[in-house]
């Protein structure tokens, strides 16, 4: 088995429970249309799988609906599972010894959390928004990967993926300033967004609080507020709500940014 993931769902699913939000899980396996309909299916693993293939999978996964503010994963939980994100926007962080957060990414619509070549998970998943996850059992997955080769292909590309994505994140915290960082970030965003590839001035959907996304890039709170001002004030962005921001010149925020989009 390539990876060892995944987390302790009825333990995730007492901590909803006491939490006094309310959880549901259902079998995805129920039909094969629920997959097909899945927003994440083009995104996530499931692209690998034509519509026969898919059956199978769907016959081990569950999915899990969640309210904001929610763990899906623990750092240093067993790791037994995978999750893919249908839906939402979730936040990704390990623990500091004092008890600070320190933000490593978000993870929305196809993207995957608990990958991992340990035991225990590496890092925790919280829901920033209502979401969905779909989640598919390590030892179910091993199988389904032995059965379709290019199943574990995509696996091993989506993974890829979130290493380039590590590599731009030092790059981003090392070299670059604070309105590069932010440039970086909205346009990482863009690119992920549904349909922003067809749209000049894509919009962002940002439903973080400040604090975690100053965290994640590596700036101050005020620092965040006053870059932003600025893009706005250049004509670089346009706020059209409080949780989402259009690029309205994404060609010059790329210059900007040091990088191309």
């Amino acid at each position: 088995m390539l990876f060892s993931v995944g987390s302790n769902e009825d333990a995730g699913a007492r901590r909803a429970m006491t939490s006094g939000v309310a959880v549901g899980a259902q079998p995805a396996a129920r039909t094969q249309t629920f997959c097909s309909s899945c927003q994440a299916r083009a995104k996530g693993m499931c692209a690998a799988l034509s519509a026969a293939e898919l059956s199978g999978l769907a016959a081990i996964s569950r999915s899990r609906v969640l309210a904001s503010g929610l763990p899906v994963i623990h750092e240093g939980e067993h790791a037994d599972a995978v999750y893919t994100v249908m839906s939402g926007m979730l936040k990704l962080f390990k623990m500091l010894p004092d008890g600070r957060q320190q933000i490593t990414g978000f993870a929305s619509a196809g993207d995957m959390i608990g990958l991992s070549y340990g035991d225990s998970f590496a890092y925790t998943a919280e829901t920033i928004t209502a979401a969905t996850v779909c989640r598919f059992p390590r030892t179910g997955l091993s199988t389904m990967m032995a059965r379709h080769p290019h199943l574990q292909g995509r696996l091993l590309a989506m993974t890829s993926i979130e290493l380039t994505a590590a590599q731009d994140q030092i790059l981003l915290l090392g070299c670059k300033n604070a309105a590069e960082r932010i440039g970086s970030f909205l346009l990482a965003l863009a690119r992920r967004a549904e349909g922003a590839e067809k749209d000049p001035q894509p919009t962002v959907f940002l439903p973080m609080q400040k604090t975690d996304m100053s965290a994640y890039l590596g700036l101050r709170p005020e620092t965040l507020s006053r870059q932003f001002r600025k893009l706005e004030d250049a004509g670089l962005i346009e706020r059209v709500a409080a949780d989402r921001i259009r690029l309205l010149n994404p060609d010059a925020l790329s210059d900007m940014a040091g990088r191309a989009a």
